[in-house]
C-alpha cells in the first residue's frame, strides 16, 4: 500500500487487493451509520460502484436531484439538494440554502461516517458532519489524474481518510492513500 502520509489513528485502515490497479481501501464501519454524499452524474456513478461495501450498513444519500435517483430512491433513503454550480449567478445563495438543509438532515440522521466522492455540494456536507462529530472519508474523482479538484482541496484538511484513484495524485495531498480505480 502506498500512502502520502500516515494511516488514520487506531489502524482503522484495511486493504483488499483486487486487480492490477491496486487495492480497494475501506474504513471499518460495522454497526455504523453512513452518509453517502455526492453530486449527481459521474460522482454519483462512482459512489454506486461502492455499493458492495455500503449495502450491509444503515446508510443514506445526500445528492442533487438526478435521473439516476429514480431506482436509487426505491432502495435507499435519499435526500435531495438543489444543484449548485459555481458558474450560476445565484450560486452563493443556493449553497447557503443547501447548507441549512444538510444541517437539518445531519442532525436528524447522526451519521458516524460520511463517505464522499465530491463535488461541490458534498463540501458543506463534509464540513458540517465533521463539526457534528462524524468521520470523513473522501474519494478524489477518477477524472482527476493530473491536478486536484476544488472539492478535494477543500475537504482534504478535515478528511480522516483521503483516497486518490491515481498514484500521480499523491503529490498533491500529503495525507492521501492510493486506493486504485473504482471502475
Amino acid at each position: 500500500m502506498k500512502t502520502g502520509g500516515k494511516l488514520p489513528r487506531g489502524g482503522k485502515l484495511r486493504e483488499e487487493r483486487r486487480g492490477k490497479m491496486g487495492g480497494k481501501l475501506r474504513v471499518k464501519t460495522r454497526g455504523k451509520k453512513l452518509c453517502l454524499a455526492c453530486s449527481s452524474g459521474g460522482h454519483l456513478t462512482q459512489m454506486l460502484q461502492l455499493e458492495p461495501l455500503y449495502q450491509r450498513y444503515d446508510c443514506f444519500f445526500i445528492t442533487e436531484d438526478s435521473v439516476l435517483l429514480g431506482e436509487l430512491s426505491l432502495a435507499r433513503r435519499v435526500y435531495r439538494v438543489t444543484l449548485a454550480n459555481r458558474r450560476m449567478r445565484l450560486f452563493p445563495l443556493i449553497l447557503l440554502k443547501n447548507s441549512f438543509r444538510v444541517l437539518r438532515i445531519l442532525r436528524k440522521e447522526r451519521p458516524d461516517v460520511v463517505v464522499s466522492t465530491g463535488a461541490l455540494n458534498a463540501v458543506p456536507v463534509c464540513y458540517l458532519a465533521k463539526l457534528l462529530g462524524s468521520r470523513i472519508v473522501f474519494i478524489e474523482s477518477f477524472a482527476k489524474l493530473s491536478e486536484p479538484s476544488l472539492s478535494g482541496r477543500l475537504v482534504s484538511p478535515i478528511a480522516d481518510l483521503f483516497i486518490v484513484q491515481w498514484e500521480s495524485m499523491l503529490r498533491y495531498y500529503r495525507k492521501a492513500v492510493y486506493g486504485g480505480s473504482l471502475y
